[in-house]
């Protein structure tokens, strides 16, 4: 496996884990079969740029994010600051939605 099939597996096993979403929950989002996303995820396939992308918005990160190394990983409270940061993330986007739509019932 080359090292970028490596980190791409690596950061896509990690961000699918950060939004609590399996390997088929995944899939379905990305209108692709679980397998696929198993063998991805060991690195035995590399996605098109087209898929690479659907995967990053289903994960909800950029692409770039995906092929993103680091060595470091804040830990607070067995939380890495990203994780944090990704629930942050998706509680606001819940609450826009939410907000939104009260938006509309007022008008």
């Amino acid at each position: 496996m080359t090292d970028i099939r490596q980190v791409l597996a690596g950061n896509m096993k990690k961000y699918r884990k950060i939004q609590k979403i399996s390997q088929e929950k995944l899939a379905e989002k990305i209108s692709t079969a679980p397998n696929y996303i198993a063998m991805i995820e060991v690195g035995k396939k590399f996605p098109s740029a087209g898929m690479l992308e659907r995967i990053a918005m289903a994960l909800n990160i950029d692409t770039p994010e995906l092929f993103t190394t680091s060595s470091v990983t804040i830990m607070h409270n067995n939380k890495s600051i990203e994780h944090m940061y990704q629930e942050v993330l998706l509680e606001f986007k819940q609450f826009e939605k939410l907000i939104t739509e009260k938006i509309k019932q007022l008008q």
